[in-house]
């Protein structure tokens, strides 16, 4: 026969076996984190070519730092220099994560603690991609090339939400094409035959938003329409309001 204290003794057996070894929430401190949000890896690229202003570059470490501010637990950032002529050039780049929850089902304190002094660092190294000096050495502009690099992160990462954020002009200015004043373009069908041919990224899923490009002149609507068109057919995602000059600010999901 099963008496009252006997059942009430099993059930609270079997809420703290389901409980395990896991710190309960305090009052005040609960929360439902069960249903979280996909964790988001940021691709920063910075053009430091002598054609970016000074002003130009101290938009997007302003940009950045916002952006970066918003980070949420387990987000990822990368930060990459623009390659000048090749993609056999050493890369300049660096990448970190910001820490996870240290328990996934609860609001702990300490965490937003850690996740803010991360942040704060995350600031001051990814800085010196928009330094504005030290340029007299940068000999091109090789955005092919650095999309390659773009490819590789995305790929490294399928289960993250890539956004990748380009400050550049938007002007490829290599031994291949270069796009300024349109001194050297390619052919029409240049981006179908090099697809063909398999030399683009594979850039499916990668949600794209560029920050300095102008389109206010008939020369700039034809580097916007190159762009365009390049970005659908490698499979990204670059919405016309994400080709900007100036914006106030990086949204959170571009892409939606």
């Amino acid at each position: 026969m099963v008496t009252r204290r006997s059942l009430v003794f099993a059930i609270l057996v079997t809420v703290l076996a389901s409980a395990g070894c896991r710190e309960l929430a305090q009052p005040g401190q609960a929360s439902d984190l069960t249903n979280l949000p996909a964790r988001n890896q940021l691709v920063f690229v910075y053009d430091r070519s002598i054609s970016i202003q000074d002003h130009e570059l101290e938009h997007a470490r302003a940009l950045t730092s916002e952006r970066v501010g918003r980070l949420d637990y387990g987000d990822r950032v990368v930060a990459i220099e623009l390659l000048q002529q090749a993609l056999d050039e050493e890369p300049r780049r660096w990448a970190t994560q910001v820490p996870e929850r240290q328990f996934q089902n609860q609001v702990v304190p300490r965490d937003a603690v850690v996740k803010e002094r991360f942040i704060q660092d995350i600031r001051d190294y990814i800085e010196a991609f928009s330094n504005p000096e030290d340029r007299d050495n940068i000999g091109g502009t090789d955005i092919l090339s650095t999309l390659h690099l773009v490819g590789s992160e995305l790929r490294a990462r399928p289960d993250y939400r890539t956004t990748f954020v380009l400050f550049s002009d938007m002007l490829q200015a290599n031994q291949v094409m270069n796009l300024e004043g349109l001194t050297r373009m390619p052919s029409d069908n240049w981006i179908q035959q090099e697809a063909a041919r398999g030399t683009l990224p594979d850039l499916s899923g990668l949600c794209v938003v560029l920050v300095g490009a102008r389109k206010d002149t008939q020369i700039s609507q034809i580097v916007h329409d190159f762009w365009l068109e390049y970005f659908e057919v490698t499979g990204a995602t670059l919405v016309d309001q994400n080709y900007t000059y100036r914006p106030v600010q990086l949204p959170d999901q571009p892409c939606g």
